[in-house]
């Protein structure tokens, strides 16, 4: 039986080709009514001046300020979620629009949502497009060669994710303001609940252009980092990966 599993993708209003390339995509595995999500464009944007970001937590996390282009990507993924949950259906895929993705991607969404409703196992997130795994275990064999697995060190980037309702719930209760990178906070989020889990190999791949609306003009700045910058790198890190490896030797 097939699973209804609405779609919705981010695309800046001013990037056409890729509109058109994802809606090309999802027309050839069959999918024809995909919602587009209007991207946040925020790398014009004094974030001194929105009410729902918090820089100087920020600061602390990155050890350099915020970016622009971070808190519009963070409040796209936040619109897509507020989408899903003003609707009854149990689960979501959200998409970015510089991926490719393989062609079995939408029948292994619906087997891993299989999975998870013959087991009753509680899950919030399901990575599409890990680039690489730490700190996992294996949970189920799919199909085309790929496995399900408990993802306890969440991957970050963002391509590709499948949501369950209470994890879309999780994250509007208590992630709301925005205090870090979307795919941060999902790797802290998750990894914290061991409730994150992947597919792999991955089902996408990225298009090797830069991502729209998470860049900002000019590129990757050092000049801003605070001279805590890579304390406060390896700080996230290691408590994360402390955080996962504990889940995994309880569970």
């Amino acid at each position: 039986m097939t699973i209804n599993l609405p779609v919705y993708y981010i695309n800046l209003d001013s990037s056409v080709d890729r509109r058109a390339s994802m809606e090309a995509q999802l027309q050839a595995v069959g999918i024809t009514d995909p919602e587009r999500v209007s991207a946040f464009d925020g790398r014009k944007v004094d974030l001194t001046q929105v009410s729902d970001c918090d820089l100087q937590a920020a600061q602390r996390f990155l050890g350099r300020p915020l970016r622009g282009g971070e808190y519009g990507c963070y409040k796209s993924h936040l619109e897509c979620l507020d989408r899903f949950l003003a609707t009854d259906s149990p689960y979501v895929m959200i998409l970015e629009d510089d991926i490719q993705f393989d062609e079995n991607l939408f029948s292994i969404a619906q087997e891993t949502i299989r999975f998870f409703e013959d087991s009753g196992t509680p899950w919030d997130a399901v990575h599409l497009a890990p680039g690489r795994l730490k700190i996992f275990e294996s949970v189920d064999q799919l199909s085309h060669g790929h496995d399900l697995v408990q993802a306890y060190y969440f991957p970050q980037v963002t391509g590709a994710l499948l949501w369950s309702r209470q994890g879309a719930e999780n994250i509007r209760d208590n992630h709301s303001v925005v205090t870090m990178p979307v795919d941060s906070q999902f790797r802290e989020t998750m990894t914290k609940r061991a409730s994150g889990f992947a597919v792999w190999p991955t089902l996408i791949s990225y298009i090797g252009a830069d991502s729209d609306i998470d860049g900002d003009a000019g590129g990757r700045k050092v000049n801003d980092r605070s001279w805590y910058y890579g304390l406060a790198k390896q700080r996230r890190l290691w408590r994360n990966k402390i955080t996962a490896w504990f889940h995994k030797l309880k569970g």
